[in-house]
């Protein structure tokens, strides 16, 4: 694979900030929501379309399928997945602005402002067939506190597909324990079980990461 020099964004390195807090992303998204999308597509941003690429693989011909776009910012990942023939979709972020943005694509059918985390959602039990997560994983962001949410409100036999980037994924423990510990502790405790679980290079600006996929029991 060709070289990819990392692009630099100036609101990037705001939310690279260490200890950066969950009122400063929100604020910093706040500002960002008009020009998020341009700025993505010039930074190279493949997590949409990958992991949208494994819903489609996960769900198949089930085009019908209820999915969540948790995290969703302006929508880019409920493109990706409308491009594929997806068309009942729901979509989540804590930033009204993102929101807003996201509600101009037309392709959500139900829109919910409501921070990611351990605090239970107003989504009942088993709803879902998938919830795909892009890009939201790190400082100031989403922490391994929501994982337990995301199986909650998937139906057994769905699945969560979620990624990460190295760089932004610090300080996304909880409870004294890390994403990956987190991970684990649920496949140990029979919750889900992996489909897929893989190194992505180059999947944000010239960033590496890893893309999971879960299938809920």
């Amino acid at each position: 694979m060709a070289k990819i020099e990392e692009k630099k964004l100036p609101i990037l390195d705001e939310l690279d900030k260490p200890g950066i807090t969950n009122e400063e992303v929100e604020n910093l998204h706040a500002r960002w929501a008009k020009d998020y999308d341009k700025d993505l597509e010039d930074l190279n941003h493949y997590a949409p379309a990958n992991n949208a690429n494994k819903v489609e693989k996960a769900l198949k011909d089930k085009k019908d399928a209820l999915i969540l776009d948790a995290g969703c910012g302006t929508g880019l990942a409920g493109v990706e997945l409308t491009k594929r023939g997806f068309h009942n979709l729901h979509a989540l972020d804590g930033s009204s602005e993102m929101l807003e943005q996201a509600k101009q694509k037309g392709i959500y059918k139900k829109m919910m402002c409501a921070l990611l985390g351990p605090n239970r959602l107003d989504i009942p039990d088993n709803t879902y067939d998938a919830v795909v997560m892009c890009g939201a994983v790190g400082s100031g962001h989403v922490n391994g506190s929501c994982l337990g949410e995301l199986i909650r409100i998937v139906k057994p036999g769905g699945y969560v597909v979620v990624d990460t980037l190295f760089k932004y994924a610090h300080d996304c423990d909880y409870q004294g324990k890390s994403w990956d510990e987190i991970i684990d502790g649920f496949l140990l405790t029979g919750r889900w079980v992996t489909v897929t679980r893989r190194l992505v290079e180059k999947s944000f600006n010239s960033l590496d990461g890893m893309q999971y996929t879960f299938q809920v029991k």
